[in-house]
């Protein structure tokens, strides 16, 4: 889970030992300097119009009280596209309030222990990359994005909270049926076009750049847990390439 939560560092035996034992550590994402201005670069408007114009009073204005449990005021809010609130209104306060204080992901610490142990370190995708699977989604559907995200907060909040449960109890099918679970979605052809964007066409590429590195062997190869289970998913590609997939935890 791309999340700072400190249970998420302690890593059982099955996965430490490995990461430890690995020759070269690959993440989603590259070690870039640039990569983190680049998103929020990205993420805001730049065609001189303001949040609350195109979402409109009302929506804005729950955009704005949910907001409020991040201490964000609505003048923060006003420069950004739509599609960047989904990157905070689905986690919880704490978590938004860790990253705050530059706390590192999961990802981000593993990449940082990785290279304190001298491994040397790759990503499989691009920032712009990433970037580009938001910004690929029209107007009307970052807006339906939002209009979903704050139609019921505390629903949103159990979910969060039922994920990250599903996560530490290792239980890939529960993660895979909240990925197909498109109960609350207003435009579910728009949300499944995104989940196409963001989870399987994602897989293909992360399969494909992969490969190197386990040809070569003894690679620790780090992505979302959301991006493995299901038909496919990296797990599935990677059998129907011909490799034998063990589940060690």
């Amino acid at each position: 889970m791309h999340l700072s939560d400190p249970r998420l560092r302690e890593l059982p035996e099955q996965v430490r030992q490995p990461f430890i034992a690995a020759h070269v550590a690959v993440f989603e994402l590259p070690d870039d300097p640039q990569g983190p201005a680049l998103m929020t670069q990205a993420m805001m408007l730049s065609d001189g119009r303001q949040l609350d114009e195109i979402l409109g009073p009302e929506l804005f204005a729950t955009v704005a009280q949910a907001a409020t449990r991040y201490n964000l005021p609505p003048q923060a809010l006003r420069p950004l596209k739509p599609w960047a609130l989904s990157l905070f209104l689905v986690a919880p306060p704490a978590e938004m309030a860790r990253k705050a204080r530059g706390e590192k992901s999961l990802d981000e610490w593993l990449r940082s222990e990785a290279q304190r142990r001298g491994k040397p370190v790759h990503g499989l995708e691009s920032y712009r990359e990433q970037i580009a699977v938001f910004n690929e989604m029209t107007e009307a559907e970052q807006v339906a994005m939002v209009r979903d995200l704050v139609a019921d907060s505390a629903k949103a909040e159990n979910e969060f909270a039922a994920l990250f449960q599903a996560y530490m109890k290792s239980d890939i099918g529960a993660i895979l049926d909240q990925v197909n679970d498109m109960s609350g979605v207003s435009d579910q052809e728009a949300a499944e076009r995104f989940r196409q964007r963001l989870i399987y066409d994602r897989n293909v590429t992360m399969v494909t750049r992969m490969q190197p590195y386990l040809a070569d062997g003894q690679a620790f190869i780090a992505i979302g847990a959301a991006h493995l289970p299901g038909e496919g998913g990296v797990l599935d590609l990677l059998e129907k390439q011909g490799y034998r997939v063990t589940r060690v935890y």
